[in-house]
């Protein structure tokens, strides 16, 4: 079972270095969350966020990783 965690941490790096490269292409996004004026959405995923506009209700541009989600993959 250590060697299984292991495997998955080794392959979750792997698949967030992906998604850096080339952006994330999963369609499973959070609701809107709003930390320190800035309005996101998730990928339920892989944890990518995609800017979101409160005013007008519309995800956009590309998807980034904020440090905490680098420091977990």
């Amino acid at each position: 079972s250590k060697n299984l965690n292991l495997n998955s941490v080794v392959l979750w790096k792997k698949m967030g270095l992906v998604a850096q490269l080339f952006g994330c292409w999963h369609k499973n996004l959070s609701r809107p969350f709003t930390q320190q004026k800035t309005a996101y959405r998730s990928c339920l995923d892989c944890g990518a966020r995609k800017q979101f506009n409160p005013e007008t209700l519309v995800t956009h541009g590309k998807f980034y990783f904020p440090p905490s989600v680098n420091e977990r993959i």
